[in-house]
């Protein structure tokens, strides 16, 4: 507890939320400052530094129920420093609930992480990617015990540009697959590997034969047939674009620019029923030099719902997004949040 109120630093109550949250990680060289916010009205629910030293690249985020009491936890991945750092905060009352180092020898420019109900208990597991250097190791980590129980190259191990990654259930069978995307110069190539037997399962390039960049992925149920479609987000050195595939056909869903055309920062991606419609909707975070902008589109229109700054307007950098994910629907939990997070507080208080 010592550890997690020097990371805390604010929360706003909110009287019950419904929906899903949107987690945002920083991107401005200097931070790993993460905050989550109400889905359906963009108020700032929480806010704390998931690392005590300043993370170079920033902090990469995800959600997803590790512990399976049915509310999602916020899943962190260090990004742009050597040590490969993954931590999970408890979605009810902030406190850290798992920290590890997910490779050996650590990543030199970090880590992405995502998950997935891929071992078909409750909880959900952790999805790990190397960033640019090594070669392209996904491993998966089981979220009840924290036991490797998945590890594999989603490309060529010559390839070194990174690999990002995903979780959602694309086949159809009711366990969560694993959708990758290959990092800078990997011709925006997405996979999807079974969650079952690990076998590859999809291949294919988002963009066309012109994009030679990376491609950030997201998956979920966006136009309510059981499965997961995949999100590909365009990484930086080309438009904003944001490409959707039907999860059972491959075919595309539809395509739009997230934010002006001439913003070559990058697009990040996630998938989340972030309204509580019971249907999925796209977030987006601006890449490098976006301000950190984040948008909601409707996840079967493609049409804008919402827009904010989640660092506020002083802010340049860009924006790692998340949404929550869990197996059952999520409790008000918003009380019990703040009311642990008061002890955690008063215990700061205690230990000056």
């Amino acid at each position: 507890m010592r550890c997690l109120a020097s990371l805390l630093v604010g929360f706003t109550l909110l009287a019950s939320s419904a929906s899903a949250t949107v987690i945002v990680g920083a991107d401005n060289g200097a931070s790993s400052t993460v905050k989550v916010f109400a889905g359906a009205t963009s108020a700032e629910l929480a806010s704390f530094t998931a690392y005590p030293a300043a993370s170079p690249g920033g902090v990469r985020v995800a959600g997803g129920d590790v512990n399976g009491d049915g509310v999602s936890d916020v899943i962190t991945g260090v990004a742009g420093a050597a040590n490969g750092h993954v931590k999970v905060f408890d979605g009810v009352s902030g406190s850290e609930l798992r920290s590890f180092f997910a490779y050996a020898g650590g990543t030199p420019d970090g880590i992405f992480v995502g998950a997935g109900r891929i071992n078909a208990d409750v909880a959900f597991d952790i999805i790990t990617g190397v960033d640019a250097g090594p070669a392209p190791h996904v491993k998966v980590f089981d979220g009840a015990s924290g036991a490797e129980i998945r590890s594999f190259f989603a490309y060529p191990p010559t390839f070194l540009g990174g690999v990002r990654v995903a979780g959602g259930d694309v086949s159809g069978d009711g366990i969560d697959d694993i959708v990758t995307g290959a990092g800078n110069g990997g011709f925006g190539h997405v996979k999807v590997f079974d969650g079952s037997t690990g076998a590859e399962v999809r291949s294919f390039f988002a963009f066309g034969p012109s994009f030679s960049g990376g491609v950030y992925v997201a998956a979920g149920d966006l136009n309510g047939d059981g499965r997961a479609d995949i999100v590909a987000g365009a990484d930086a050195g080309a438009g904003p674009q944001v490409n959707v595939f039907d999860g059972a056909s491959g075919l595309s869903l539809g395509s739009f620019f997230a934010y002006a055309p001439t913003f070559s920062g990058g697009v990040r991606v996630a998938v989340g029923d972030v309204n509580g419609d019971g249907t999925a909707e796209i977030v987006t975070g601006a890449g490098a030099a976006g301000a950190g902008h984040v948008k909601v589109f409707n996840g079967a229109t493609l049409t804008e719902m919402g827009s904010y700054l989640a660092f506020g307007s002083g802010y340049s950098g860009g924006a790692y997004v998340g949404a929550s994910r869990s197996a059952v629907p999520e409790p008000a939990s918003a009380m019990l949040f703040t009311a642990a997070l008061l002890l955690v507080r008063r215990r700061k208080v205690e230990q000056l």
